[in-house]
């Protein structure tokens, strides 16, 4: 501590800063008084702290607290209309209107208690429904008395049943822990939550749903999306948080881990731990006790604990066992084949080569995750019979881009046989094509892959007519796929086979991001000239080496990124590159990289206006033969020279 103090001291040296501490809670004086020592710096420095206890005001601060209005009848009303209504729609109701301004006064100005019930709201247009929503017994209830706000609480009793049990779950997330959407959906699924749909639709389909109607009734915020505009991960407003654990109760619990002295109540059956205020790796005897627990999750990074060997045989009801920080030797993994409920496993696997034959028991599993598997090199053999499963999510070395998914699975050797009767999968990050029976490419027929796919080993792939049979044409869900070869042969037989192999391989048209890795051919298959996958954002070309033309990519609408590296037998680029209008292209284009092309003489693609008129970041490192010039993140006049 000295020595961060000394460090604090000398980053602040005589610099004059403002400090944001948000949302404080700490009430201890003592502690604070040793911060506002720590933060000492130049004369005119400020900390400002944001809090919702006056006693944390009143100790921490030096001046006398500012106390922030809640918003005024209009603006709050403002908010409230815009989730109610839709724009302009609220002309057609005078009724509701004056009902939703009396609501609206019982919400004190608090913005979150506005938009939670505006959402309420939205459906319904029955006066009677406004009315009773104003006179509910639910606004008598102080805040003082359970922490919890009346309209907050309202709008969880107006939820269906199944969207109460699925916000009631999320208690077990600390404060401001950021949840990924697909993870959610698993958990409620292994829980069953997510009740069966009535026209076949998937559970993971149930369950987006689900997630977008808490979204949308603001139990869910601070929503994060990725590039195709979906939402990967949400966070719960403080005061939902609290709603969630005052509607869970003892049945979904969060334990602080500082000594082996910890109490669960026998009512309990779903369980996070969570780091104390000391450092510590030892699981509570308590665990051991709640036999009827379902749920137990490490969710704390800084929660790294040694389980106990007889665990498993104690807690033999456990649907989801969450063990990313926890130490995951073959001997504590191997016991999990008893949990024969459990349908939601994660692992850290460290420095395993492999996974114990015994998980293989678990037939009601549907989610495997794994992480920190860099040296994982194959799953246990006889997967097959887990015939409930639904993802498998490998969690290798971090990927920075497209180009380096290869090297997530340096180690990865062969499938378990027979994968394909796994009949429920729908997420498998890898498949290493093997040549006998079970382990062939054609086990990917009847698999409704989504997400991520990686294929290795292609060289073992019968003919064309195998690849095909995998029927990668149909899977409309896969957004990744990448291509790749293990062996060189310079026979011109063999890179005709491999041209036969990838054109049989053509993804469905939804694909957004494709890798092809040490390709043998000379020339790429048709589907990726000729606009038959039009949703491309990113694409790959690493080492294909004998390949003499690049495909022609210009004409693809929403193409971000474009990757090529060891083009060895590329000599010219052309205004084919371009496509079918030679004299513009690559209307989205923002990222270019082209590395490694020995043999490169030529770049001429077109007009500089009209050809690239979105990059913002280009990067070559074009190896020429004669001169060894070697440009290297050029300005914008050597890149247009360049063209």
């Amino acid at each position: 501590m000295d020595l961060l103090q000394r460090r604090l001291q000398e980053k602040l040296g005589c610099k004059k800063f403002l400090l944001v501490l948000d949302d404080m809670w700490n009430e201890n004086r003592e502690e604070c008084d040793r911060l506002k020592h720590y933060l000492r710096g130049a004369q005119g420095s400020r900390i400002i702290v944001t809090t919702r206890s006056k006693k944390a005001a009143l100790i921490m601060g030096t001046l006398p607290p500012l106390e922030l209005a809640g918003l005024s009848e209009e603006d709050c009303w403002s908010l409230f209309k815009k989730r109610a209504f839709a724009p302009g729609e609220e002309d057609t109701y005078p009724n509701l209107i004056v009902r939703g301004k009396e609501i609206v006064k019982k919400c004190g100005g608090l913005p979150l208690a506005a938009k939670a019930l505006g959402s309420l709201m939205c459906f319904k247009r029955e006066e009677t429904e406004w009315t009773f929503l104003k006179e509910s017994e639910v606004w008598n209830l102080h805040d003082q008395e359970n922490c919890i706000l009346p309209a907050l609480k309202l709008s969880y009793y107006h939820l269906p049943p199944h969207l109460k049990q699925c916000f009631a779950y999320c208690s077990l997330f600390p404060k401001d822990y950021k949840f990924k959407k697909e993870n959610l959906i698993q958990l409620w699924m292994a829980e069953g939550l997510i009740q069966p749909s009535k026209d076949c639709k998937q559970m993971e389909d149930t369950g987006k749903e689900y997630f977008n109607n808490l979204l949308w009734r603001s139990f869910f915020q601070d929503a994060e999306r990725d590039e195709y505009g979906n939402v990967t991960e949400c966070k719960m407003h403080d005061l939902l948080h609290d709603l969630a654990l005052d509607v869970a109760g003892d049945e979904c619990l969060i334990v602080k881990v500082v000594d082996e002295a910890v109490s669960i109540p026998k009512r309990s059956r779903h369980l996070s731990l969570m780091r104390g205020d000391m450092w510590t790796r030892i699981c509570p005897d308590a665990i051991n006790k709640a036999k009827k627990l379902r749920t137990l999750l490490l969710v704390d990074p800084r929660l790294f604990m040694q389980l106990p060997l007889n665990i498993y045989s104690d807690l033999m009801y456990l649907r989801v066992l969450e063990l990313s920080w926890a130490y995951c030797g073959e001997e504590i993994l191997v016991p999990i084949g008893k949990l024969k409920h459990l349908r939601y496993l994660s692992l850290s696997l460290g420095g395993m080569y492999k996974i114990p034959e015994s998980i293989c028991t678990l037939v009601n599993l549907q989610t495997l995750k794994l992480s920190n598997c860099d040296c994982l090199r194959e799953l246990p053999k006889h997967m097959r019979k887990m015939v409930s499963l639904r993802h498998i999510e490998i969690n290798c070395c971090l990927v920075f881009s497209l180009i380096d998914v290869p090297e997530r699975f340096q180690y990865f050797t062969k499938m378990p046989v027979h994968i394909r009767k796994l009949k429920c999968l729908q997420t498998l990050p890898i498949f290493i094509v093997g040549a006998s029976t079970g382990c062939r490419i054609t086990e990917l027929k009847e698999l409704n892959l989504g997400g991520e796919l990686f294929i290795k080993k292609l060289e073992n792939v019968k003919d064309a007519n195998d690849a095909k049979e995998a029927n990668l044409k149909l899977k409309q869900n896969l957004q990744v796929l990448g291509f790749s070869w293990s062996s060189y042969d310079s026979d011109a037989v063999f890179g005709e086979k491999a041209e036969q192999i990838l054109e049989g391989l053509e993804p469905h048209p939804n694909l957004k991001r494709l890798l092809v890795d040490e390709f043998e051919g000379i020339r790429f298959p048709r589907w990726m000239s000729d606009l038959l996958l039009p949703n491309l954002t990113e694409i790959a070309l690493a080492n294909c080496r004998r390949c003499e033309s690049l495909p022609s990519f210009g004409q693809l609408p929403f193409l971000k990124v474009l990757r090529i590296r060891g083009m060895d037998g590329v000599k010219c680029i052309d205004t084919a590159f371009n496509g079918k209008n030679v004299t513009s292209g690559f209307p989205s284009l923002k990222k270019l990289t082209i590395t490694s092309m020995p043999n490169l003489e030529e770049f001429l693609v077109g007009s500089e206006r009209e050809i690239f008129p979105r990059l913002v970041s280009r990067w070559a490192n074009i190896v020429k033969v004669n001169d060894m010039v070697r440009l290297c993140e050029m300005e914008e006049s050597a890149w247009r020279s360049l063209l």
